[in-house]
C-alpha cells in the first residue's frame, strides 16, 4: 500500500515521514522543496514474529508500506493546481494531508487548522472538476461516447461544485467500474493527519477541525510529528517511557498504519513453512482465490483449494499441523471463502 504525505509549507509533512520512516530528509523553510522522499516501512504484526518462532524459517517477510514526502504546497499558489502536476501523487492508495494545529516561532497569525484542511481538500476538488470539464469538452466533439461516462461525470459535476468530495459521492457498481480510468483525487481514501503541540496528543478533536472531516469523507488522525520524530531515533527501552508520558501505548508507525489499515478496510492472512513466514495483506472479505493472486497470478489462475487452518489455531497447538488435522481445524476450501484476518493459507494449483 501506498501512501503519500502533503500539506501546506511548515505543516510538518517531512517531520512526520522523519517520523514515520526512521529517515532524515530536510526539514523546515530550508528543505528540498521539489524534491519526493520515498520511505518503505515494515507493518508490525507479532504474529509474525510467534510465527517465525514456531517454524524457524530461513527468511520471515512482514507487509510493507511505502510512504511519499511531497513538496510542500506554497499557500501563495495558484488555487485548484495543488496536485494536478504531480502524478505520483495519483497512484497512491491513501492521501496523508498534513495539516497545522500548532504553534512556533514562525507562526505569523492564529493557526486554523479547520480552515487549513477545507483549503487543502478543496484544492483536490477544484482539480477533479478540471478534469471532468475537460473531458467533457472533448467528448462533445466526438461521435461515439460512452453514455454511462459521461452521464456519471454528469452527475459528479454539481456535486464537486458545491464544494464536496467524491468520497461522499455515491456511486453504483457499475458507476464505480466505469470511472476506473480516471484518477480523482478527492475519491481517494485521506487521513487528515492533524499535528499539534506536543501536549495536545490526547486532546479531543476540535469540533470544527471533526466538521470538515466528516464532510469531506476523512479520516482524523492527532499527532506531534516532532516529538515523534525525536522518540522514534531513542532506543526501544527509551522509546516506552516516553510514549508512556504522552499517554500514548506504542510508537506513531505503528498507530499510523493501523489508521490506514482500518481505512482501507485490510486485513492479513500468512503463508509459512521452513522456507518462508509472510504476511499478506489483502481487503476483508477477498475470495480465496483472489488471495491466491496476491502471492502470485499463477496461484490465482491454476487454483484448485485453498488448505486454510487460523493462526490462533496453531498457536494452540504449538505449531503441530498434524493435531489441527486430528481436532478438524484443517479445512479445504473452495475459490468464493472469504478469507479472514489470521487464516494461513497453503494454496493447491495447477498451470
Amino acid at each position: 500500500m501506498k501512501i503519500g504525505l502533503y500539506g501546506y509549507e511548515g505543516a510538518g509533512a517531512s517531520t512526520l515521514f522523519n517520523a514515520l520512516t526512521g529517515l532524515k530528509v530536510a526539514t523546515g523553510y530550508g528543505g528540498e522543496k521539489e524534491k519526493i522522499h520515498i520511505g518503505t516501512v515494515k507493518v508490525p504484526d507479532p504474529r509474525i514474529d510467534i510465527l517465525t518462532d514456531l517454524y524457524k524459517p530461513k527468511k520471515t517477510v512482514f507487509a510493507e508500506l511505502v510512504f511519499s514526502d511531497f513538496p510542500a504546497r506554497s499557500k501563495d499558489a495558484v488555487k485548484g493546481k495543488a496536485l494536478s502536476n504531480v502524478s505520483e501523487a495519483k497512484a497512491v492508495d491513501i492521501l496523508a494531508l498534513v495539516i497545522k494545529s500548532f504553534s512556533d516561532e514562525f507562526t505569523e497569525k492564529e493557526v486554523n487548522a479547520a480552515s487549513e484542511l477545507e483549503s487543502l481538500l478543496t484544492e483536490m476538488i477544484l482539480v477533479d472538476l478540471e478534469q471532468i470539464e475537460k473531458y467533457l469538452e472533448r467528448q462533445a466533439k466526438v461521435a461515439k461516447k460512452d453514455p454511462l461516462i459521461i452521464s456519471t461525470l454528469e452527475r459528479m459535476v454539481p456535486h464537486l461544485s458545491d464544494g464536496l468530495s467524491l468520497r461522499t459521492f455515491e456511486l453504483t457498481i457499475e458507476e464505480t467500474v466505469a470511472m476506473r480510468g480516471f484518477s480523482f483525487l478527492s475519491i481517494k481514501k485521506a487521513i487528515a493527519a492533524i499535528n499539534v503541540n506536543e501536549g495536545d496528543t490526547g486532546n479531543e478533536l476540535p469540533a470544527n477541525l471533526a466538521q470538515v472531516a466528516e464532510k469531506h469523507g476523512v479520516k482524523p488522525f492527532l499527532l506531534s510529528a516532532a516529538i515523534e520524530e525525536e522518540i522514534s531515533t531513542m532506543p526501544p527501552e527509551d522509546q516506552e517511557m516516553f510514549l508512556q508520558d504522552l499517554g500514548l501505548s506504542e510508537p506513531l508507525s505503528a498507530r499510523f498504519i493501523r489508521a490506514a489499515y482500518e481505512l482501507s478496510d485490510l486485513i492479513s492472512f500468512f503463508t509459512v513453512g521452513p522456507d518462508e513466514v509472510r504476511s499478506w495483506p489483502i481487503g476483508r472479505n477477498t475470495s480465496a482465490k483472489r488471495a491466491a493472486g496476491a502471492i502470485h497470478s499463477d496461484l490465482e489462475k491454476g487454483f484448485i483449494r485453498a488448505e486454510v487452518f487460523h493462526y490462533d489455531d496453531i498457536i494452540a497447538v504449538k505449531g503441530v499441523e498434524a493435531e489441527l488435522k486430528k481436532l478438524g481445524k484443517l479445512r479445504l476450501e473452495g475459490k468464493e471463502y472469504p478469507v479472514k484476518d489470521g487464516d494461513i493459507l497453503n494454496i493447491r494449483f495447477n498451470v
